[in-house]
């Protein structure tokens, strides 16, 4: 699959939210990957976790109200 296909929805425009929970995930999985290469164990401060969390309950939320 490739990328630009996956930032699209199904009426073929782009989707900044998409953009959005994309980014925060490769971020989320770059500290994940840090962690465990540095120290051994990942310990997430409740800020990461909140910020993930939100992201996908904003996207969830945000195709709900689309359709």
């Amino acid at each position: 699959m490739k990328l630009l296909e996956f930032l699209k929805e199904k009426n073929g425009q782009y989707s900044s939210a998409r953009l959005f929970m994309l980014l925060v995930s490769i971020s989320a999985i770059i500290d994940w990957q840090h962690a465990i290469w540095t120290s051994g164990l990942w310990k997430p401060e409740y800020q990461t976790v909140g910020l993930i969390l939100g992201v996908l309950g904003f996207k969830f939320f945000h195709k709900r109200t689309e359709e």
